[in-house]
């Protein structure tokens, strides 16, 4: 378990993943990405008492994609090409997400009824 996971509640964690494939299911191409950054705007958009400062959400936020991209639900991407679970420690620049090979409709109602699978 790394720190990040440490220090991310329950709660939270469930809320990124939430934001995360809710997002995901809006792409109308499953080649369309999202930005990271967009699942903490999200939650401050729609709680600002409880995410004040977006920024300060995305080393977990970053965290939870990876995860989920190491399991095939998400794919990580950088300039358009595939990045691997295993650099993620090397990759620096912006990043983007996408639809995995495991993506499933039903991930966006496991979590946003919160009954997502930890």
């Amino acid at each position: 378990m790394s720190d990040t996971q440490l220090t991310t509640s329950k709660e939270d964690r469930q809320a990124y993943l939430s934001t995360l494939y809710t997002l995901l299911s809006h792409l109308k191409s499953s080649e369309s990405t999202i930005c990271p950054s967009q699942i903490p705007r999200s939650l401050h958009d729609s709680d600002p008492a409880r995410y004040p400062d977006w920024r300060s959400l995305m080393d977990p936020v970053r965290e939870v994609v990876w995860e989920e991209a190491r399991e095939g639900k998400v794919e990580v991407t950088q300039k358009g090409e595939a990045r691997r679970y295993e650099d993620r420690g090397e990759i620096r620049g912006p990043i983007r997400v996408r639809r995995g090979e495991k993506w499933d409709e039903g991930l966006v109602e496991r979590y946003t009824s919160g009954n997502g699978s930890e």
